[in-house]
């Protein structure tokens, strides 16, 4: 992969329906060169699945992400058991034995009950959870987050989202026909969700797939500094490196980034120059397994 391959996976993270020709127009390339490079990328299992879900935002959803070093000796075991949780939307392995778990609940509720049972079956000692409140990156496409938290979505609406769950690209008419509805309906239904924030367009990332080198950043920084313009700073100033930077409202010095790397030297060289920034610390962790799930909330979709 290079920095173009990265800047389109970003791109389509953040609206997995944008045509070849949106990406080109954003990134300065030919059409065919963003349909090759993506083409390429669903090849080799880079992009695994093209999804479509209802957005956490819009359903009131609590997004959750618990982080710690596991003891357990079956990792399969653990994967299978973390993942039949209803709660439990993404999984990431990496060095260190580290496991990151990223969970969707209901209520804040459910949080004492799940990271207990996250605890128990990852055989986690001090793990860290981290109630998602920033999420930063550089990227022309926003991430809209509903004006109201109210449900204002019906039944047509969950159809053309269930159409679309595992493979968000599936062409308009296409989607009309299974529905039984017409593709005018289903466009002007479609992009009124993009608009307010109701749908989540995306993709199921494998960095497995990739020579390059995927690692998560545990950055601390000093309690002196708004972590939120810090973790902007990062963000802009060593993109496409650091593709996204998370903040969480009740872990007041922890930034998490998710950073890329075509080597270890590259790596290297990164963790030296953020240290020369408004930080403290940096513990960084080698990504090489993800695995996805559907949750409560996907499973909405289909009552």
């Amino acid at each position: 992969m290079d920095e173009i391959d990265l800047k389109i996976i970003l791109l389509l993270m953040n609206n997995s329906r944008l045509t070849y020709r949106d990406i080109s127009d954003q990134l300065g390339l030919s059409v065919n060169a963003v349909y090759k490079r993506v083409q390429t990328m669903i090849d080799i299992r880079t992009i695994e699945k093209f999804t479509a879900r209802l957005k956490p935002y819009a359903i009131n959803a609590i997004y959750v992400f618990i982080f710690g070093q596991s003891n357990a000796q079956n990792m399969d075991k653990v994967i299978k058991e973390l993942g039949q949780h209803d709660n439990t939307w993404q999984i990431i392995l990496s060095s260190r034995n580290y496991i990151y778990i990223g969970a969707m609940l209901e209520n804040i509720h459910q949080l004492d009950d799940y990271s207990s049972f996250v605890s128990q079956i990852a055989e986690i000692q001090s793990l860290k959870m981290g109630l998602l409140s920033g999420v930063h990156y550089t990227a022309s496409v926003p991430y809209i987050v509903p004006k109201s938290r109210a449900m204002n979505y019906d039944k047509l609406d969950l159809e053309i989202i269930r159409s679309l769950h595992n493979d968000s690209r599936k062409p308009i008419a296409e989607v009309a026909d299974e529905i039984n509805s017409t593709s005018n309906t289903v466009r002007r239904r479609l992009n009124r969700m993009i608009e307010e924030g109701i749908i989540e367009l995306s993709i199921d990332f494998n960095p497995e797939a990739s020579n390059d080198i995927f690692a998560t950043f545990q950055i601390t920084v000093k309690p002196s500094v708004d972590k939120n313009e810090v973790a902007q700073l990062l963000n802009e100033k060593f993109y496409p490196n650091i593709f996204y930077c998370w903040t969480f409202s009740n872990l007041p010095n922890i930034i998490l980034c998710w950073v890329w790397a075509n080597n270890t030297k590259e790596l290297t060289e990164l963790v030296e120059n953020i240290k020369k920034e408004n930080v403290d610390s940096i513990i960084f962790d080698i990504m090489y397994k993800v695995y996805y799930f559907d949750t409560w909330k996907e499973k909405i979709l289909y009552k």
